[in-house]
This record gives structure tokens, C-alpha cells and sequence, in this order.
């Protein structure tokens, strides 16, 4: 609820009182930033004055507290060198097959629906169960059976998260023996207890000769990373194996939860803008004709591409980014104390038509022709992905998931909004449908 709450601070705010505003939360004042320029300078962070806010407990328990996103300084530097190479533009590259496998298993069975007279499909729960898939597969592909009861378990904690963030706060809650509350706690136990056992199986083996290395899927490339990190400390296990746990489900739940959103809105928008989905047809069918995507080819397509970046546009899965100020600093003209929240509705930037034009709640994908850069007046109007040091460092994973997936739904079907479609978007720990994403498919002929 806090996090709607600025939401609709910021929307309410800007109308009275500018793009640069205090409001307080309890004793806590909070500073919402809604010009371009403020925004650039806090997310790249020049000076070191700025800190990630520290995240409530539901959210803690989806990313962990040794994870790329809750360290800081040298230890956030540190893992940032040390995983930088797992999401390197080649490795990416070779996951490309796994996508498409775990795409086409879901594409067969809307086909069978729609061979038995099923009018319309329910897609955001589709796409939350193939980046599911994707992200099990990617992530511990060689020991996938093991791996996918602990994103089941994930999956569960996201939803137990999700429905708590969305209640009204009071102080203390999380320490109530809730139903909610007890079967976090108990999944929070068991899915560590599995992701260790994993990893250190995987670890044994190879170090025993058993396997010639520790495996290319993610999980494989993370024990390298940090095993080569840390192997003169001879402390994996004490440092590196709850580093590499919070990494995985991190990994997972900013990964599924951002691309199945990205992917239920992009679905939407094509549906109810025909012509752009024909245009984005024209040029997949064009580079792929019929044939599975390749990895090569995925980085010509300017259309799906431009589609992709507006539907990031008009609803990013982060509504708002929150910084704190750890120590007194200028902005501006401005001092700022320590302990002062920065927030930064993303939602709201990308919807200024200071910044985007008088069009900017229209959907428009040819505003990124010539890129980001020319589709506004300042670069820092979207962050999608975030910007700065902290930007995101799955962006190529998110968006090289979605050109497949898009690509191989162009593909086989058309489609259209269903009748029953009810367009009313919702910040649950993403933006995503509130009501479910109906849309009616049907089969291309050859």
C-alpha cells in the first residue's frame, strides 16, 4: 500500500505542486523527483550519496540480503564484476533454444484450446508460467527437476508478497502468527534448505571429478564465478553459498515477474493496435519466415523492438524506484539530509508530456525509431530498466526472452482483445492486469 500510495502521490502531487515535492511518511520525509535531470543524477549516483532504500520484509524474502540488489559500495561492485560475465552477450546467446522449447510446448496447447472451440485465452497466467519455465530451465537447466520445486516454492512466496503489499500497512504485522505469515516463514526454511543442497551437489561433483565443470546453465556459471572469486579465502561455503542462493532467486523473480508482465501488456497493446501487430508479422516472417528463432537474427528486429520499448513505456513492471540518502548532499540547489527518501515514479515519468509529447498516453511504438534517445527530450524520461550503474543487468535476458517468444506468436496466430478484456492496470509488486489479459487467438494458415 505504500507504494501505491506514492503512486498516487506523485500523479496528485505534480498537478499542484511541481516535479519536485516533500510529503512525509511517518517520520520519514520523502522527496518525489519527476524531472529528467534529477532523476539522471540520483540513478547514476556520481558522488556516492545514494543508496537503494531498504526493502520491507515481503520483499526481502523474494531477493535475500546478500543479493546484487541489497548490497552496496565495494560489495555491490564486487558482485557486479563477478556476474557481469554470466550475463554476457553470448551466454544470453546460447539460452535462446531454451526459450523457444519452452515456448512452443505452450503455443501447442493454445492451439489444441482453440482447435476445440476455446474463444479467448487468459494470457498474463500463461506468460507466468512459460518465464517460469524459462527461468527454471535457464537457471538450473541441469538439475531442473530439482530446481523447479524451488521456484514453485518462489512462485508461492511472490504471491504471499504480492497479497500483503497490497493490504493496509501496520507497524509490527509481519510478526502476527498469520496463515500468510506462517507458510512464508516455513517456505523461507525449506527453499533455502533445497538451493544449498543444490548447489553444494552441484559443487561436489565437479570438484570430485564427477562432472568436468560446474555446468553452463546459470547456476553452473555463478558457483564458477564466485568459486574462482573466493577460492584463495577458502570460504565458500560460509561467503559465497548464501551469496549464490540469493542470486538464484533474485534471478527468478525479477525475471518472471518483469517479462511475463512485459509480454502480457505487449499481447494486449497488439491486440487492440492491429496494424502495429501486421507490421511486427511482416517483419518477423521476413527475418524467420517459419523457422525458430535464432539468436543471431534477433537483434534486426526494429519493429518488435520499438513495440517492446512502448510497452515498457506505458507500463513499466517497476511503478517506483525509492533511494535514500545516506549521508547530506546537493540536488540541484536543494540540501538533503541524511536518511531522506528519494522517489522516483517511474510510471509517472513516462507518461509526462513535458518529456514524451502531447501523444504520450497513446500507443505509439514509432516514437523509438531512431531509439531512445530521439523518443523523448531527455534520456532519462525512461527507465524501464532503470539507468546508471544500477541498471538492471538482465535487460538483454528480459528483452532477448521476449523477441522470441513475441516472434513465435506472430508466427502461428492473429489475435484480437477479447470482448471480455477489462483494461484496468494494477501495481502488485509489478503493474500488470488486474483482471487477467483475455485475448481471443486464431490460427494462421500457411
Amino acid at each position: 500500500m505504500l507504494y501505491l500510495e506514492s503512486c498516487r502521490i506523485s500523479v496528485f502531487g505534480r498537478k499542484k505542486y511541481g516535479k519536485v515535492f516533500t510529503y512525509w511518511l511517518g517520520t520519514t520525509p520523502r522527496i518525489v523527483v519527476l524531472d529528467p535531470e534529477m532523476i539522471k543524477q540520483i540513478l547514476s549516483n556520481k558522488f556516492g550519496h545514494v543508496e537503494k532504500a531498504v526493502p520491507n520484509i515481503q520483499l526481502r524474502r523474494l531477493t535475500g540480503d546478500y543479493s546484487l540488489t541489497r548490497v552496496e559500495g565495494e560489495e555491490w561492485a564486487r558482485h557486479r564484476r563477478i556476474l557481469n560475465p554470466v550475463f554476457h552477450l553470448e551466454n544470453l546467446k546460447s539460452m535462446v533454444p531454451v526459450v523457444a522449447s519452452s515456448t512452443v510446448k505452450v503455443l501447442e496447447k493454445w492451439g489444441d484450446a482453440i482447435a476445440r472451440g476455446v474463444k479467448e485465452i487468459e494470457v498474463y497466467e500463461e506468460f507466468r508460467c512459460l518465464t517460469a519455465d524459462v527461468i527454471a530451465r535457464t537457471a538450473f537447466g541441469t538439475s531442473f527437476e530439482q530446481g523447479k520445486d524451488v521456484f514453485i516454492m518462489l512462485a508461492e512466496q511472490t504471491v504471499l508478497a504480492g497479497r500483503a503489499m497490497g493490504q493496509f500497512y501496520i507497524p509490527g504485522s509481519r510478526f502476527l502468527p498469520t496463515a500468510d505469515n506462517l507458510r512464508a516463514k516455513r517456505l523461507e526454511r525449506a527453499m533455502q534448505k533445497s538451493l544449498r543442497r543444490l548447489i553444494m551437489n552441484r559443487k561436489e561433483n565437479a570438484d570430485m571429478g564427477k562432472t568436468e565443470c560446474y555446468g553452463s546453465d546459470l547456476l553452473g556459471l555463478l558457483i564458477a564465478a564466485y568459486n574462482d572469486e573466493l577460492n584463495a579465502r577458502k570460504n565458500f561455503v560460509r561467503v559465497s553459498l548464501e551469496h549464490v542462493v540469493d542470486e538464484c532467486r533474485t534471478f527468478f523473480n525479477a525475471g518472471h515477474e518483469t517479462t511475463s508482465t512485459l509480454l502480457a501488456w505487449t499481447i494486449v497493446l497488439l491486440g487492440m493496435h492491429t496494424n502495429w501487430q501486421e507490421r511486427a508479422r511482416e517483419e518477423v516472417l521476413h527475418l524467420f519466415k517459419k523457422e525458430t528463432p535464432n539468436a543471431d537474427a534477433l537483434s534486426r528486429l526494429k519493429v518488435v523492438n520499438m513495440i517492446l520499448y512502448e510497452a515498457l513505456r506505458l507500463y513499466p513492471p517497476v511503478a517506483v524506484m525509492v533511494r535514500t540518502t545516506y549521508k547530506k548532499m546537493q540536488l540541484e540547489g536543494l540540501t538533503l539530509p541524511a536518511g531522506t527518501e528519494l522517489v522516483l515514479p517511474t510510471i509517472a515519468v513516462h507518461h509526462d508530456a513535458d518529456v514524451w509529447g502531447k501523444d504520450v498516453n497513446d500507443f505509439n511504438p514509432g516514437r523509438f525509431s531512431q531509439g531512445i534517445s530521439k523518443a523523448c527530450t531527455h534520456p532519462a524520461a525512461f527507465v524501464g530498466f532503470s539507468m546508471g550503474p544500477r541498471v538492471c543487468i538482465g535487460q538483454n535476458f528480459a528483452l532477448i526472452e521476449a523477441k522470441v517468444v513475441i516472434s513465435m506468436i506472430l508466427q502461428r496466430f492473429s489475435f484480437v482483445t477479447s470482448p471480455g478484456y477489462v483494461h484496468d492496470p494494477a501495481w502488485i509488486l509489478t503493474v500488470r492486469p488486474r483482471h487477467g489479459a483475455q485475448i481471443s487467438f486464431q490460427e494462421l494458415t500457411s
